[in-house]
């Protein structure tokens, strides 16, 4: 599995379902003006994994910024520096190998 996929698969799950519902939200409503949305209709009846996939197929390498970003905007400060963390050790691990 992607190394920003299962990041971003591992903190979506330390989201609430509310909180999760929010997360979704705006990922296809925009989360910046510079980042295109994720059609509705991929995202709908999705769970935490199949948000991270479809995340990771849209984004690609800048899924896990745009994972970031979204939980900002939702103030989920803390697990967006854990993700942080996360995708920056999983850089480290990649450029070691």
């Amino acid at each position: 599995m992607d190394a920003a996929k299962n990041a971003i698969s591992d903190i979506l799950e330390h989201l609430l379902s509310a909180e999760f519902k929010k997360f979704v939200w705006h990922l296809w409503n925009g989360v910046a003006p510079d980042i295109e949305p994720i059609p509705r209709a991929a995202l709908e009846n999705a769970d935490r994994q199949d948000v991270a996939d479809r995340m990771v197929q849209k984004y690609t390498t800048n899924a896990g910024t745009v994972a970031v970003q979204v939980l900002c905007n939702i103030n989920q400060n803390d697990l967006a520096k854990r993700l942080e963390l996360k995708l920056q050790k999983g850089k480290e691990k990649h450029f070691m190998l």
